[in-house]
């Protein structure tokens, strides 16, 4: 769970570009103040941003699946802003990720789930 608060902390502070994606799959586009429940790795997740300051400011919040009655901490909550023209993502463990990318005046926010892979360039000759 930590991995993936600091991978979400990262992503945000970084600005990250645009990940290459492999198998891109159901893309869902966000209205404001609209929430939108997903699965990243073995965790799941549950988010909504707010336009601010021409900034898509996004709010998740994670839990590990399963029952988790009982279990202090067991969720954690993070907010960033992103801002219009750039994106933010969240990676799991097992390399399964979300790309949060705010759409022009932060009209619109774009949820697009990938795997990311690795790729090394080939050496030249």
């Amino acid at each position: 769970m930590r991995a993936l608060i600091l991978a979400a902390s990262l992503a945000a502070t970084l600005g990250a570009a645009a990940p290459a994606i492999s198998g891109e799959t159901g893309r869902v586009v966000l209205d404001p103040a609209k929430g939108h429940s997903l699965e990243i790795g073995s965790g799941k997740a549950v988010g909504y941003y707010l336009a601010k300051d021409g900034n898509c400011k996004l709010t998740l919040t994670f839990a590990p699946k399963g029952n988790t009655e009982g279990v202090k901490g067991a969720g954690t909550r993070v907010s960033f802003l992103v801002a219009p023209g750039d994106n933010g993502v969240v990676e799991s463990p097992e390399g399964k990720s979300v790309m949060f990318f705010c759409e022009r005046d932060a009209k619109h926010m774009s949820v697009v789930p990938f795997k990311r892979i690795a790729y090394v360039a080939p050496k030249a000759s």
